[in-house]
């Protein structure tokens, strides 16, 4: 990659030195007082150096690998590697690196440099962060896990919405850094900028204004978004990643303002701070349960006091829910708690069991794995993934089988009436309120314009309205 990028450099500057000789002739030809044409020698040099990143993208190639079933070698081959090099990088990653289980949908990208490889990078969905090698000839020469938590800075976006929320994010908030040219040139450079705006879309529509706006019905031409994004700024490759969003307004052309204002939170006997969201009164924004603990699940099985069991042929009750997902979806923790319980359990198969606050508790059956670096006692945030669906146990196909207890006993998640988050009080407001008027005056300064307050006569969503 180095040699790679001092060969861009030379190129760049033969490029430089050609327009400069060309200019220099052109005006020492158009005689003393003649008007210089800078315009077409502004479009002359734009036009040299888009070739010549082209020239240069040429040179390198990418090849992508997806761990389907839990193998590693079948994406390694996918992704071009076989001979040494195959061997090389499976003792490496599962060995040096300690990455002993993959799961369905981790992502191997090799970087070929005219034809040789020169980088390879694994990306395990459940962490922030991938596994590199690096190849000099037809040895690696580094290796290395590299968490985007390593390098950090906060950028503010500001968007005008002129279709939908995904072409407003897209037209504004990828990085001009994303990619160590500034242009998205080649495949790969598209599918990044691509997977950037889903994780900030994800975050910003599915967890932060999930409970607040419907984007289906209330998003309207001229609406507006301010978002403080924390990213992860790559120095040794000159690529940006997106980590978190930080604070969040979405601004209603028809009047209203919905906030997402940050907030650090010490959970019950944790020393570890984490970041939660709040409205400016100090209410939480999230209500304390999800509703399902899969995305885009489909109920297979409800909640019922009398089913004739699919496995066992007999009538029993189901204390749960069981919602269908294909193989390796996400598992999701559907509030904040504290694991109890991780490990196999008869009939459920792989199992995970989880303590609420005010009496509640959760349970996940089935699964065909579990998220790394958790175990028993480790608290969890509602969202944050802890499994993946499977058909451990006795089952007949991919589910999760999902319980929620109240009190110890069992509750139909459906039905029950979920309580608000927990919202802040005391001196957990009292520091909040400090905080914002600060926290709001360098967003301001990092947009470059004052952010909007909510007024006294709106404060949410637009209720009716012209659907044109």
């Amino acid at each position: 990659m180095l040699r790679s990028r001092r060969n861009f450099a030379a190129v760049g500057l033969i490029v430089v030195a050609g327009i400069v000789t060309g200019l220099s002739i052109r005006g020492a030809s158009g005689g003393a007082g003649a008007n210089w044409p800078f315009h077409d020698d502004l479009a002359a040099i734009g036009s040299t150096r888009v070739h010549a990143l082209h020239v240069m993208a040429d040179t390198i190639d990418t090849r992508v690998g997806v761990i389907g079933g839990g193998f590693l070698g079948g994406a390694l081959r996918d992704a071009g590697l076989s001979g040494n090099t195959f061997a090389g990088a499976c003792e490496l990653l599962l060995d040096s690196l300690g990455w002993k289980v993959q799961q369905t949908g981790d992502t191997i990208i090799a970087v070929y440099h005219r034809g040789r490889l020169a980088e390879l990078r694994a990306y395990p969905r459940n962490r922030r962060g991938f596994f590199r090698i690096c190849w000099t000839g037809d040895s690696p020469c580094l290796w290395e896990f590299s968490p985007q938590e390593s390098w950090v800075r906060t950028r503010a976006v500001t968007c005008r919405v002129t279709t939908t929320v995904w072409g407003a994010l897209w037209d504004s908030a990828i990085p001009p850094d994303l990619t160590p040219t500034g242009m998205l040139l080649s495949p790969r450079d598209s599918s990044r900028a691509v997977g950037y705006i889903a994780e900030l879309q994800h975050e910003l529509t599915d967890r932060l204004f999930c409970y607040d706006i419907d984007f289906y019905y209330d998003v309207r031409v001229g609406d507006s978004l301010w978002i403080l994004i924390e990213e992860t700024r790559y120095p040794e490759d000159g690529e940006s990643g997106f980590l978190r969003i930080l604070g969040a307004k979405y601004s209603f052309a028809g009047g209203g303002l919905a906030e997402a204002l940050p907030f650090y939170r010490f959970p019950e006997g944790s020393t570890e701070a984490y970041l939660d969201h709040f409205h400016r009164d100090g209410a939480s924004l999230r209500t304390m349960f999800l509703k399902m603990p899969v995305p885009y699940g489909r109920v297979s099985s409800p909640f019922s006091s009398a089913r004739l069991h699919p496995v066992l042929g007999y009538t029993r009750a189901h204390r749960g829910v069981d919602y269908a997902a294909p193989m390796g979806t996400e598992i999701y923790a559907v509030g904040d708690g504290v694991i109890t319980v991780r490990q196999w359990q008869g009939g459920y198969g792989n199992f995970i069991k989880i303590r609420h606050a005010n009496g509640y508790e959760t349970a996940y059956g089935h699964l065909n794995g579990y998220a790394s670096g958790q175990a028993v006692g480790t608290h969890v945030r509602q969202g944050e993934i802890i499994g993946y669906v499977g058909t451990t146990g006795l089952s007949t196909g991919p589910h999760v089988h999902f319980e929620m207890l109240r009190n110890g006993t069992h509750v139909n998640p459906a039905d029950e009436i979920v309580p608000p988050s927990d919202p802040l009080e005391g001196e957990e407001l009292q520091a909040f309120v400090r905080q914002l008027p600060v926290l709001e005056s360098s967003w301001s300064l990092l947009s470059g314009a004052p952010l909007p307050v909510p007024s006294t006569e709106t404060g949410g969503p637009p209720t009716g309205g012209d659907d044109t």
